[in-house]
């Protein structure tokens, strides 16, 4: 009698432990986050670094598969990934930071700092090159871009090119050209490398130890290399910089967004700058500002950019209504990166999300 009381006692109480009832079996953020990528990953469609943030807290990070896949070497969350054009958030900072120390201003016209430069080129402004609206042709689609192609290669094919794409002020281009030059105008400006300025001004003070820009003297630092989507060596070797050229970890990334949400390296006043989207001469808007394309989600204003060149796809958002982080670094072409961000965000804000299929 008294083992089938326990026994009908067992049965009542066996519902309690199930999943659907016990809160404490219930699969954490992190924990979706953790089966969505290793899922990712099983497909060969997830190659790289992954960080998120919520409320201001890491839920997740981590990084899955190689960064070398001819020795097999397994990627290592200090291994830096090239930006790519995560880049230009870094070359807009610098601009921000010698504006507030009145070094320049954004009404600057280039011809300032580039006095023998073409005559079509010095009515452009340092705010149109900022947010894309200069005219100035992209370097990738006027000459061969080749290995160890420089900054001074571009400038050199540049004014060659007798005309603008449109009247500076009136278009939205997205002009890799326009951010190699922004590179130069901090060295000018400054006057120290550009490398130099964001080593000692950025990377150095935020204590981001595995960023730096790649020149011929960093290019032997052991980083994860590129790959196309069949995992063919890109072996990339450009040393432009300002629309590129930076190396990065996704920790270093938190530390740049902890450095943004504070405050730290500009004024709250001119990152609201940098996140208001930029007027045309018509009065039309288009969501870019400085490095940094904008947008809007449940909680208010988002920052968010995107990289792609030679197998790495990177990407950053910043919602600045609920600072939560999204970092994602790849380097095997990967083409579900936004597919990736969108569950991701689906899987943060508690709505349903299906994982991918083989």
């Amino acid at each position: 009698m008294k083992s089938a009381f326990l026994f009908i006692l067992f049965i009542s109480i066996l519902p309690c432990f199930g999943q659907g009832n016990d809160p404490t079996f219930a699969l954490t953020k992190g924990d979706q986050i953790e089966d969505l990528m290793i899922r990712y990953n099983e497909l060969g469609e997830f190659n790289g670094s992954i960080l998120i943030v919520e409320g201001g807290e890491p839920i997740y990070e981590n990084t899955l598969g190689f960064a070398d896949f001819e020795t097999k070497e397994p990627l290592d969350g200090e291994m830096p990934f090239y930006l790519a054009s995560l880049a230009k958030q870094f070359t807009a900072m610098g601009i921000m930071m010698l504006v507030e120390e009145k070094k320049i201003s954004y009404e600057d016209k280039i011809g300032r700092f580039f006095p023998l430069i073409p005559q079509v080129y010095k009515g452009i402004s340092v705010h149109e090159l900022l947010t894309h609206t200069s005219g100035v042709k992209d370097y990738f689609k006027i000459m061969p871009v080749k290995q160890g192609l420089r900054n001074i290669d571009v400038y050199e094919a540049l004014v060659k090119v007798e005309k603008l794409n449109f009247t500076p002020g009136t278009k939205y281009e997205y002009s890799n050209s326009g951010y190699v030059l922004l590179a130069m105008i901090i060295q000018i400006a400054s006057g120290q490398l550009y490398e130099e300025f964001m080593d000692v001004r950025i990377f150095d003070p935020l204590n981001m130890e595995h960023s730096y820009v790649l020149t011929e003297r960093t290019n032997q630092i052991n980083y994860v290399k590129g790959y196309t989507a069949k995992i063919k060596l890109y072996n990339y070797n450009l040393f432009t910089y300002g629309d590129g050229g930076i190396f990065s970890t996704a920790s270093d990334l938190l530390k740049w967004h902890n450095a943004l949400e504070g405050n730290s390296l500009i004024s709250s006043k001119s990152l609201l700058e940098a996140y208001t989207p930029v007027e045309l001469s018509n009065g039309q808007k288009r969501r870019y500002g400085y490095g940094w394309e904008i947008g809007n989600n449940l909680y208010g204003k988002l920052v968010f950019h995107t990289g792609g060149l030679a197998g790495y796809r990177t990407y950053i958002e910043r919602q600045l209504g609920s600072t939560n982080v999204i970092i994602i670094l790849t380097n095997t072409s990967n083409e579900h990166i936004l597919e990736i961000r969108n569950k991701l965000v689906k899987i943060l804000d508690e709505r349903p999300f299906q994982m991918p299929e083989d």
